[in-house]
This record gives structure tokens, C-alpha cells and sequence, in this order.
């Protein structure tokens, strides 16, 4: 199934006069599904599409740091770059993991351009966004927060309750703080460790 380009797709880019030097990501779901609707309507945007990072037939439900193209994306993004997508699910597998991603970039100093949803960071009304998002992704993350230690209580008053033991040794957490303080980036931190954005705030934290 194809992506149909409606001409409201571009209303954004409309502005630009001269074609714009952008990287591009491009993810299809399924294997009848191509890519190429992606990339045509990107260009049509009126971006030069000058790189592109592409994950074929991956799941939806796969977190955007674990595809290997997003991932190498990531890597390879730098402060002042224009990453264009076609749609905001193409970001990430749900609500949380697509805000978080959205959240990274914005760190890193990337323009974030999606072309179905109108929407660009470099804009005010883009920023503003880019704010809103932030609230929801804490509001979301308190909530679901909440119910985990919700169940909690109740596996410790039942007797159930074992707990989870950490991913990383005691060294292990020492060098992510060392590094996350001298500024890499959450996301790449996240992939070389195996643990989520969310983990490595919270040994960045608690040091």
C-alpha cells in the first residue's frame, strides 16, 4: 500500500524559493509497501535529499532506536541538519517512543521537518509544538510511572515482588554519567548500553 501525495502535504514547504539540502528518513512496515512514495514526496517538498537512512518491512512496534537504519541515522545526524520524514509514525512505535525520538533530535540541534503533518521545528509554531510534546511525553511517562508502582505495592503486599536487577555493573554506570556530562548524546548512549533514553537520564541523574 502506497503513501498518497496530496498537495496539502507540501503546504508547509511552500515557502522555500531554492531546493533545500536535507537528509531523509524512509521506513515501510511491509514488504508491499516501497519506499519510493516516500522519497518522491519528500523531493517534492522541494528537498534535495543529499542522504537517506531506510528500514524496510520493520515493524511498527519496533522501537525507532532499534531499527538499525534509524539507529545509523541517529549516529550520523549533526547540530544544523534537516531531517525530513513523510509521517510522524514513521518516528517511532508509539506516542512515548515517537516523542522521545522527536525530543533527541531537537537535542542534537536537528530541524525536524514532517512533511503529512505539517510540522517543522524551525518555525514558532513548530517550537511550540516541540513544547507541548515534552509536557505529553512527561505526562504519559508519569502515568504509566504510576501504574508500575501501582502493581508494584500490590506484588509486595501479595509477596510476589522480587524486583529488577540493573542492566549495568556499577562501572558501567560511572562511565555513562562521565560521558553523559560531557555531552554524547542520550540516544547513542542508549543504543551502545542496550538500556531506553529514559534509563540513561536516570543514572545520568542519580549520581
Amino acid at each position: 500500500m502506497g503513501y498518497a501525495l496530496q498537495n496539502s502535504t507540501y503546504t508547509l514547504m511552500q515557502r522555500f524559493d531554492a531546493m533545500t539540502k536535507a537528509i531523509a528518513y524512509l521506513r515501510v512496515s511491509t514488504e508491499d509497501q516501497h519506499i519510493e512514495n516516500q522519497r518522491a514526496a519528500i523531493r517534492a517538498a522541494g528537498f534535495d535529499i543529499e542522504r537517506e537512512f531506510v528500514d524496510e518491512a520493520t515493524s511498527g512496534t519496533t522501537k525507532g532506536e532499534s531499527r538499525p537504519g534509524f539507529a545509523a541515522m541517529l549516529e550520523y545526524l549533526r547540530e544544523g541538519d534537516t531531517l525530513a520524514v513523510f509521517a510522524l509514525d514513521r518516528l517511532g512505535r508509539d506516542a512515548l517512543d515517537v516523542l522521545a525520538n522527536i525530543q533527541a533530535l531537537s537535542d542534537k540541534g536537528v530541524r525536524l521537518v514532517i512533511l503529512k503533518q505539517q510540522f517543522d521545528t524551525s518555525t514558532p509554531a513548530g517550537k511550540l509544538a516541540l513544547t507541548m510534546f515534552a509536557a505529553f511525553a512527561e505526562f504519559e511517562h508519569g502515568l504509566r510511572r504510576e501504574r508500575q508502582q501501582e502493581g508494584i505495592r500490590r506484588a509486595r503486599a501479595e509477596g510476589a515482588y522480587q524486583g529488577r536487577k540493573s542492566k549495568l555493573t556499577d562501572e558501567q554506570k560511572a562511565e555513562l554519567r562521565t560521558r553523559y556530562a560531557a555531552g554524547e548524546c542520550r540516544a547513542e548512549l542508549a543504543r551502545q548500553y542496550g538500556i531506553d533514553r529514559a534509563t540513561v537520564h536516570r543514572i545520568a541523574k542519580s549520581g
